[in-house]
């Protein structure tokens, strides 16, 4: 999901970036004004971020689950039709096509709740797709810099 890979990588810029300017800070190469103008901006958009990830993985619980419910209704429905065959209730031949119609449904919903699974579980952009450079906005620190 695009969207959850953006957030990711949104958050994991401003980890290196705070990373970064902390070391520094460290080696006293950045001035106190620009640290604390920097470190404001890179905070919010690590948070900004984090509130999306989360926004998002919540979302696509909500999803999983009722992935999860229904796919637990066409696996119940087709036992159940194939139990009914095996007893002699239906006939086999006639009711082929409806087997096999909800089996492939019941494979496409395992792979569906697979793959929401492995997002909602994703703790990083590599986990979805991969790191995105995601461009930063004028923050604080660029418009103070430009007045000087």
């Amino acid at each position: 999901m695009r969207k959850l890979q953006l957030a990711f990588s949104k958050k994991e810029k401003a980890e290196r970036l705070l990373e970064k300017l902390e070391k520094l800070k460290e080696k006293g190469e950045v001035d106190e004004d620009h640290y604390d103008a920097l470190k404001e901006d890179y905070t919010a958009l690590l948070d900004e971020g984090t509130k999306e990830s989360e926004k998002i993985t919540k979302e696509l619980e909500k999803r999983l689950t009722a992935c999860q419910d229904r796919l637990e209704a066409y696996s119940n429905e087709l036992q159940d039709l194939e139990v009914r065959i095996k007893v002699g209730e239906l006939v086999e031949k006639k009711n082929r096509r409806p087997v096999k119609k909800l089996g492939k449904r019941v494979e496409r919903l395992q792979k569906q709740a697979e793959e929401l699974e492995n997002l909602v579980n994703a703790t990083t952009a590599d986990d979805v797709g991969g790191f995105v450079d995601i461009p930063l906005k004028k923050t604080a620190a660029g418009r103070a810099q430009k007045r000087r």
